[in-house]
C-alpha cells in the first residue's frame, strides 16, 4: 500500500492568555470560532469546511503543542504507525473524539524534536445558520465576514538544529515532494520547501542560526485572495496595534506575504497570495545557492522580515 500524506490539517497552539489570544486570532485576523471548552479554542478560516485548522490552549507558556497533517485514507494512520513502531520511532494513539472533531490519529516526534501528528478524519459542522451561505459551495456567507478573514491554512515554517536532517526524514518517511531548497555558500542547506499535496508548498524547513537551538516554529499561513489583501491586512493591524514583522514578495515560491504577531503569545501568522502550481509528476526541485536572491541574507524578492523570533515547542 503507497501511504499518503494528503496536506496540511491544523496546528495546535498554547498561550498564556487564552482570551487575548482569540481577540487576535478570530477578532481582529478573522478566523471563525467553531468550538471551545473551558480550556480550549478551535477555529478555522472562512472557506474550510473541516472542524478546525488551528487551536489554541490556556497553558503557562506560549508553545506549540502539534502539528497535524491528513493522510490520503484514514487506514494509513494505522499503516504508518506500524511502519513508524517497524523503524523503532515512538508513536502515542490519540483516539477518535480526543481532539474534537477529529477521528483517531498518530503523534510522534520528527527530527530534532518537531511534534506531528498523522489523522484520517475530521468532522465538517456546518456554521451557525446566520452565518451559513447560500452557495452550496461556500462556507461562510461573506457579507458578514471580518474584511481580512483569510480563506485557508496554506502552509507552515519550522526551524530546526539540523534542517537538512530534518527535510530528508519528512521526505524519505512521509514521502513529501521537495519543490525548492536553498544552500549557503559552503554547501550547508538554508532551508528545504516541501510539498505533501504535489502542487504548492505545504512546510518549509529552515537551518537555526545554532545547533544547540530548540526546534521552532515561525509563522503559520492563511491565505487571501490578492496583494490588496495583504495591506489591508497591514492597515488593520496597524489600527489595532498588532506587531506586523514585513510585507512584500519572497523569492523562493514567488508569494507575496504579510506577517503579524499576536501580541500575547508571540504566535505568528502570514497573511499569503500568490506562488505557483507544480502539476508536472517529474518536477524538478528549484536549487538557489547564496546570493541568488537579490535582497541579501534576508531571501526576499521585494520587502523583508523585520522579526525571526520564534516560538518553541
Amino acid at each position: 500500500m503507497q501511504l499518503e500524506v494528503a496536506r496540511l490539517g491544523h496546528v495546535a497552539l498554547e498561550t498564556s492568555d487564552l482570551e487575548s489570544s482569540i481577540e487576535f486570532f478570530h477578532g481582529t485576523v478573522g478566523l471563525e470560532i467553531v468550538d471551545r471548552d473551558d480550556d480550549s479554542v478551535y477555529l478555522r478560516a472562512v472557506d474550510e469546511y473541516d472542524h478546525h485548522s488551528l487551536s489554541l490552549t490556556e497553558a503557562e507558556r506560549s508553545r506549540i503543542d502539534h502539528i497535524g497533517w491528513q493522510t490520503e485514507a484514514p487506514k494509513h494512520v494505522a499503516a504508518f504507525a506500524d511502519r513508524f513502531a517497524d523503524r523503532g520511532i515512538d508513536v502515542t494513539w490519540i483516539d477518535d473524539g480526543v481532539e474534537p472533531g477529529q477521528g483517531e490519529a498518530i503523534r510522534f516526534e520528527v527530527p530534532n524534536g518537531h511534534q506531528f501528528e498523522l489523522y484520517g478524519e475530521m468532522e465538517k459542522p456546518d456554521p451557525p445558520v446566520e452565518r451559513r451561505s447560500k452557495l452550496k459551495n461556500r462556507v461562510y456567507d461573506p457579507s458578514d465576514n471580518n474584511p481580512i478573514a483569510p480563506h485557508r491554512i496554506d502552509h507552515l515554517q519550522i526551524w530546526d538544529p539540523d534542517g537538512f536532517e530534518c527535510a530528508e526524514w519528512i521526505r524519505e518517511e512521509l514521502g513529501f515532494q521537495v519543490q525548492e531548497y536553498y544552500d549557503e555558500a559552503d554547501g550547508t542547506r538554508w532551508g528545504t520547501f516541501l510539498s505533501a499535496c504535489g502542487v504548492k508548498i505545504d512546510l518549509a524547513v529552515v537551518q537555526s542560526s545554532s545547533a544547540d537551538d530548540e526546534p521552532a516554529v515561525h509563522h503559520v499561513a492563511y491565505g487571501v485572495d490578492t496583494p490588496n489583501d495583504l495591506f489591508a491586512a497591514h492597515n488593520v493591524m496597524n489600527e489595532n496595534d498588532v506587531p506586523v514583522d514585513g510585507i512584500g514578495q519572497h523569492g523562493i515560491s514567488r508569494g507575496e506575504f504579510m506577517y503579524a504577531r499576536d501580541p500575547t503569545s508571540s504566535h505568528r501568522i502570514e497573511f499569503n497570495t500568490g506562488s505557483y502550481l507544480t502539476l508536472d509528476p517529474h518536477w524538478e526541485p528549484v536549487a538557489w545557492e547564496e546570493n541568488d536572491i537579490s535582497d541579501g541574507d534576508d531571501h526576499q524578492w521585494i520587502g523583508g522580515i523585520d522579526n525571526l523570533e520564534r516560538v518553541y515547542y
